[in-house]
């Protein structure tokens, strides 16, 4: 499938209508407001949206978070801000499921995703504070329900927990897809081994532990069930017990499938064209690493607990400052650039941290988190479609701008004089016979063309760059191939969907 798809929708725009602004209980320098009032700030976010590229010396195309959602063909978002270490307020639009209608409300629970691995991460070091668990011993002496494959390092560096939990174990398996309602689901073990019914490859180590920072779904497991074979009690009961129960994090849980009492409030995913993903919201053997359902408010509630816990060593915090420092130090093994924590991705500026953040992607679900230290500023965004992160983008350029909030900004191109002779050399018809079959028609504009690929591509407008590059504002690019002859033969949509011209 396309990665860019037609905005327009088969549902009425009524059902995407702000649903509701709705403040945050544990902020009482919240604003007060109801399901019809909107605060300045929130205006923001509602009526300034952008796409993600602009041209350098030109207003910017604002939409409203109504149009850019119609656009992505996401149906609902929730987004937390934080100031301060509180929640200041947050903002609901859109709707939870296209058929009933029914909107999206601060209470909905979305899959977290792969923000599940900080959070497991933070329940590990919770256990440790009080069980002790050494961070860097060789975590086949803790194993008793599996053991990490011999590997060519086995002798010379040990897998250990730092190194799982920040990515430079040298583990494989990126991340896990889920499993469809009726699929059988497997063991952890199942999984580790790639044994049926798992559907991805045996976890095993291929890199030298600690050696590169290579991103690891398959490392977050083997933690998981390393907890649990040192502590008897599953992830599901000790995160409620150790985590979300202590922070009020009421709307947050591991249990998989949803539990009855999230389920009520729960949004539905969707895929890239807009329709429910099929079997529904998948179910995830792998908590640890992608199996938390949680709302953004509840993602804030854990990162200002850590910061708190990270700038004071007071008894009365959650988390004990060793910890928290543990949690939010870089284990990069070149010293660069990704800096990983325990759990988190670390931002730093003259090797001072800035903040920590995580993004989350499960089957029809895409969030991010972020947090700065020095101000307590940050932001969580929790959406119910494939597309959502290129929304995501669009409102973090949108936070920075706005309240200087994150890291985020656009990206600006410059448009060279260009003859309209050299442009109507590239326009006509190009046909893609992979991934799916489709024509591109490439149509006059000034400046460039008008791209279209029904039902994927509606008209949709791509400048000229220089030396025959095309780029649309959602930061998709075109270029071309010639034959030896120099006549043009080949359309490639960010070097990987590719039409020959008829």
């Amino acid at each position: 499938m396309m990665k860019r798809i037609s905005p327009a929708l088969t549902i009425a725009i009524v059902s995407l209508l702000v649903t509701g602004c709705q403040p945050a209980d544990v902020s009482p320098s919240s604003e007060s407001m109801t399901a019809e009032t909107v605060i300045p700030a929130q205006t923001q976010l509602l009526n300034g949206l952008t796409p993600p590229v602009r041209i350098m010396n030109r207003p910017a195309q604002t939409q409203s978070l109504a149009q850019r959602l119609e656009h992505h063909q996401v149906p609902g978002v929730s987004i937390a801000i934080m100031q301060n270490g509180r929640i200041a307020w947050t903002l609901e639009h859109g709707v939870k499921d296209l058929t009933t209608g029914q909107p999206v409300d601060s209470d909905t629970v979305f899959q977290a995703g792969s923000i599940s691995k900080p959070t497991f991460a933070a329940v590990l070091m919770k256990y440790r504070e009080t069980h002790g668990l050494d961070l860097d011993t060789d975590i086949n002496g803790l194993l008793t329900s599996w053991q990490v494959p011999a590997h060519p390092w086995s002798d010379q560096e040990p897998v250990t927990l730092r190194r799982l939990l920040s990515h430079s174990a040298g583990t494989t398996v990126h991340g896990f897809p889920g499993y469809a309602k009726g699929e059988a689901i497997p063991t952890l073990v199942q999984v580790l081994d790639g044994a049926s019914p798992a559907n991805t490859a045996a976890v095993v180590v291929d890199i030298k532990p600690g050696s590169a920072m290579r991103y690891s779904g398959g490392g977050t497991t083997i933690a998981q069930l390393l907890l649990q074979d040192v502590s008897s009690e599953p992830l599901t009961a000790m995160a409620e017990q150790l985590l979300f129960s202590p922070l009020g994090m009421t709307r947050s849980g591991f249990t998989q499938p949803i539990s009855t009492e999230l389920a009520s409030n729960m949004a539905t995913p969707y895929d890239d064209a807009g329709n429910p993903v099929e079997g529904g919201a998948h179910t995830y053997a792998t908590l640890a690493a992608a199996g938390m359902w949680s709302t953004p408010s509840d993602l804030l509630r854990l990162g200002a607990e850590i910061r708190q816990s990270y700038l004071t060593d007071d008894k009365e915090n959650w988390l004990s400052q060793a910890s928290a420092t543990d949690m939010l130090t870089s284990n990069s093994p070149t010293g660069s650039p990704p800096h990983v924590g325990i759990g988190y991705f670390l931002y730093k500026e003259d090797n001072n941290l800035i903040g920590f953040a995580h993004g989350g992607a499960d089957a029809g679900f895409m969030s991010q988190f972020y947090l700065e230290i020095g101000t307590g500023n940050g932001y969580a965004i929790m959406t119910n479609g494939d597309n959502g992160r290129q929304l995501i983008r669009e409102l973090e350029i949108r936070i920075k701008e706005a309240f200087e909030i994150g890291y985020e900004e656009p990206t600006y191109k410059t448009i060279p004089e260009t003859p309209a002779k050299i442009i109507a050399e590239y326009l006509g018809t190009y046909r893609v016979t992979t991934p799916v079959e489709v024509d591109i028609v490439l149509s006059p504009a000034p400046e460039g063309f008008r791209l279209t690929a029904l039902p994927y591509i509606d008209n949709e407008m791509h400048w000229h760059e220089g030396d025959g590059r095309f780029f649309a504002l959602d930061g998709s690019t075109i270029h071309f191939e010639r034959n030896e002859d120099g006549q043009i033969t080949t359309l490639v949509m960010d070097n990987r969907i590719r039409g020959t011209r008829q």
